[in-house]
């Protein structure tokens, strides 16, 4: 009966859809050769009804759900004249196509153009768009120095980008992938001066881009549009350097842009990276590729190439607490770490016309390591102390094969779609270890001393394969109902082989370490949702049914797991639009996990005799709730933005670990379970407000984390409350050929608060002031810095309050400024250090390691430039 009523309410819904009138505008925007103009701004005018989108990388753009029959059109990018005109609308037209514009060009000389009207900031749902013209950079600047002038956006010293407080994942050039997802290198290989605006996108997949339906989680990326007149050319940057303590640079970057085709590599050999602790040699070669095979038929991908060998010192205090004791370790370690990657990335989209799409994307990855390490560790609790004396050898190799693909098909009713698709993965990686361990220990019964020495090897083999489908029916003008179904088995077979070597060097087979597991995680998800679109707001209201079999079997004790699971995942997201201007926007969702292998694993690894972990292949997935709600203001003629985001996530069936000190020793011995109560909530801000005509901007910014965690102590349960408060302060300086600079400080509080009477609460305080900038004299003389202090209070570390200054002089020369020459002084103050602190359960650990230390060098970058028709 419950069928037939809900069956009958359906096509009620879809015979009042049918009775209704639906319009959609779509247009294309070109230049005078036919091209077609990627980023253009197009505005909807109608009353009543305003709507905002950009064009896509075909020039096309697109509006649903126009009521007006009468509208004016308007579209303004740099490089062209802005259009206006007038349409009418005949109710007899569901979709109303626009014959497609052609722009005029906009030919000025600089000396003799004033720039005005400029949208520094454009907010739209997902999408919110900054202008070039509103944040210009010195002639020669790669796109990474633009980046740094946006608000809410930060680029780290190693190159790490981070948008709202997320991290970018990766980086778009004209809407398709670039570089892959090393989004450092697409912004240092791109010119600033080719770009015509940056768009920081929250991306929902391959399926919302096509269809405009949002699902499931967002990432945060960027897209470059560049400029019409600099779609021809090519660009290239080559550089070298060398300095004191063998320091050495060396990099070539280039470009090759010719209409639709595009080709970009970038070589880099140095001894000066940051982007890691200790000291690197890095090689890397890095290649992307894009081009339109056919009209229908688009190819774009890269290929990546790296040789990282790492050197590094690091000690690390811990301090593990217990209801009537506290165990402490110091551990210091000297590792060598050498590591190749092979990886290509790969993407063909097919659109044999306007109404299917298809997207498949294979990746090929392969990884090489070898490591050595030795290290000391010191070891108290109560009356008992230890100390270990360790040395690794490893050698490790993985590859990973993959194939992810996609279709959509648009059926002639406006807003009905079908899609499907899926991917399939394989990994194999093989890893050898082996491990030396010397112990002597002080009790209550004397000294002791007590030695390992193991021989290990593991072979990980994991299959994945995901089939999903989603159809979409228009049920009235503003609503459409979603079905999808999707599938997932994630299956991985695991051997671990174990060796004792005595003092003969004789190896002993272990049975009670090794073993053989397979286990298989497989979900289906059957579900519904509702959307809706209005002038104002939007909305989407969904339910999902997921099943979950969890099966495991121990080859070796012939002993099997089998679990069952299934949980309701109700998704919901909300956008309202007070105006053009600023929207809030609200979504929650839900997602099942399963533990990881080495939780599951029924074996111990002694690899450290006073740490030994087991695995419990009784554990459950887990069960997240995220709920987010976001709010952005912009004023797109001054360039003010604000920005502000919650978020709560609980988890319930968390796998959290379980802690027991065996009495009488120093050894601890760790296992995992589920339970329930872990949660966080997290919140942050950003405010720029710039002056002067954006010559000055002042931002304020700050975040707060609160989490609950809990961990099992001894068979008793502790929760440990960790907040973390942060309020910053950043002051711009853009004077045009005078002075680049900002100033940065932030004040830090870091507190843990337990449950258990007998541990003490923990607290850091870290405040944070930098300068970073530029000044430029004489025309052709730059003086850069980067200056910082911190002043750390709670840390277990030696030099906790680092003073750091890097200093470069640069002068310009050649025509059209096409050679620099460079002096650089890094680490001047010659306290680089890495300090960090990690709350894990019951455990804090400080960290600290060391630096590219204090050098001089000196380098030569040459660049040529040529774009045209």
């Amino acid at each position: 009966m419950k069928i037939i009523l809900l069956c009958a309410f359906f096509f009620v819904l879809v015979n009042q859809g049918l009775g209704q009138v639906k319009h959609s505008v779509e247009g294309l925007a070109q230049d005078s050769l036919g091209k077609p103009i990627p980023g253009a701004l197009v505005k909807l005018i109608a009353p009543g009804d305003t709507m905002i989108t950009v064009t896509d990388e075909r020039g096309l753009f697109a509006f649903i759900n126009v009521k007006a029959k009468r509208l004016s059109l308007a579209i303004s990018t740099i490089g062209f004249h802005s259009f206006n005109r007038k349409y009418t609308i005949d109710d007899n037209e569901p979709v109303f196509k626009i014959p497609a514009i052609i722009l005029a060009e906009a030919f000025n000389f600089l000396d003799e153009v004033e720039i005005t009207g400029v949208h520094p900031v454009t907010v739209m749902e997902d999408t919110i768009a900054f202008d070039a013209m509103a944040y210009q950079v010195r002639e020669g600047d790669a796109v990474e120095e633009m980046v740094r002038k946006l608000p809410g956006m930060e680029v780290s010293a190693d190159g790490n980008i981070t948008a709202q407080g997320e991290p970018v994942m990766k980086v778009r050039l004209n809407g398709k992938d670039f570089f892959g997802d090393d989004a450092a290198a697409a912004l240092q290989n791109l010119p600033a001066d080719i770009v015509q605006n940056i768009q920081l996108i929250d991306d929902y997949g391959e399926q919302a881009n096509v269809t405009g339906v949002k699902n499931g989680e967002s990432q945060k990326i960027i897209n470059i549009n560049t400029k019409p007149d600099k779609r021809n050319g090519y660009f290239a940057k080559v550089g070298g350097g060398v300095g004191s303590f063998d320091r050495y640079s060396g990099r070539l970057r280039g470009n090759r842009f010719k209409e639709d085709q595009q080709i970009s590599v970038d070589g880099s050999i140095n001894n000066t990276s940051a982007r890691s602790a200790g000291l690197t040699d890095a090689k890397s070669f890095k290649m992307n590729y894009r081009d339109n095979w056919s009209e229908q038929l688009t190819s774009y991908g890269s290929l990546r190439l790296n040789n990282n060998v790492n050197r590094k010192q690091e000690r690390n205090a811990s301090q593990q607490f217990y209801r009537d004791y506290t165990r402490m370790e110091d551990e210091n370690n000297s590792d060598y770490n050498s590591q190749s990657e092979y990886k290509l990335d790969w993407n063909l989209e097919y659109r044999p016309d306007t109404a299917n799409y298809l997207k498949v994307e294979p990746e090929i990855r392969y990884e090489n390591s070898r490591a050595t390490g030795q290290g000391v560790s010191t070891t108290n609790l109560l009356n008992t102390s230890s100390v270990r004396n360790s040395q690794l050898e490893q050698h490790a190799k993985s590859g990973s094969y993959g194939i992810e693909w996609f279709y959509n098909h648009k059926f002639a009713k406006q807003g009905r779609n079908l899609s499907a698709g899926g991917d399939l993965s394989y990994a194999d990686g093989k890893e050898e270890q082996e491990v030396s361990n010397e112990y002597y220990f002080v009790d209550s019964l004397g000294e002791g001393y007590e030695r390992q020495h193991q021989f290990r090897f593991n072979h990980n083999k994991t299959a994945n394969l995901r089939l999903k489908a989603s159809y979409m029916e228009p049920v009235t003008e503003h609503t459409v109902l979603e079905a999808s179904y999707q599938w997932n088995r994630r299956s991985t077979e695991n051997t671990k082989e174990v060796n004792d070597i005595d003092s003969a060097d004789t190896w002993m087979y272990n049975p009670q370490l090794s073993n053989a597991f397979n286990y298989k995680f497989t979900t289906n998800q059957l579900g519904l949702t509702w959307r809706t679109n209005r002038e104002k707001f939007k909305y989407n209201l969904g339910l999902m049914a997921q099943p979950t079999v969890l099966e495991g079997t121990d080859l070796t004790r012939n002993t099997n797991t089998y679990k069952r699971s299934f949980n309701w995942i109700p998704n919901a997201r909300f956008v309202y639009r007070f105006s053009e201007k600023h929207q809030l926007t609200a979504k929650y969702n839900g997602r099942s996990s399963q533990p990881a292998f080495n939780q599951l694993q029924p074996i111990t690894d002694n690899s450290d005799i006073q740490n030994v972990v087991t695995g419990n292949p009784n554990l459950k997935p887990e069960y997240t709730d995220n709920i987010g709600l976001e709010y952005r203001q912009a004023n797109w003629e001054t360039g003010y933005v604000l920005f502000s985001k919650l978020s709560f996530t609980q988890t319930r069936d968390k796998i959290v670990t379980t802690k027991e000190i065996i009495p009488d020793s120093l050894k601890e011995v760790t296992t995992y379970m589920n339970t329930d109560g872990f949660y966080t909530a997290r919140g942050n801000y950003s405010i720029s407000k710039p002056f002067d005509n954006r010559k000055y901007t002042l931002t304020y910014y700050g975040n707060v984390n609160y989490s609950n965690n809990i961990a099992f102590t001894n068979n008793e349960r502790n929760i440990g409350k960790n907040t973390e408060f942060r309020q910053g302060l950043k002051f711009r300086i853009d004077l045009d050929d005078v002075i680049d600079t900002e100033l940065n400080a932030n004040y830090t509080i870091n507190s843990t608060h337990y449950s258990s009477s007998t541990f003490d609460d923990r607290r850091t305080n870290q405040l944070f002031i930098g300068l970073r900038g530029r000044n430029y004299l004489f025309n052709d003389w730059t003086v850069g810095y980067d200056f910082s202090k911190t002043i750390n209070k709670g840390f277990n570390a030696t030099n906790a309050n680092p003073t750091l200054l890097n200093v470069y002089v640069e002068y310009r020369f050649f025509k059209g400024n096409k050679g620099t020459v460079r002096l650089e002084g890094f680490d001047l103050f010659n306290e680089n250090t890495g300090i960090s602190r990690d709350v894990f359960d019951n455990e804090i650990v400080d960290r600290q390691s060391d630096r590219l230390a204090r050098y001089f060098i000196l380098t030569f970058n040459y660049r040529i430039q040529k774009f045209g028709s």
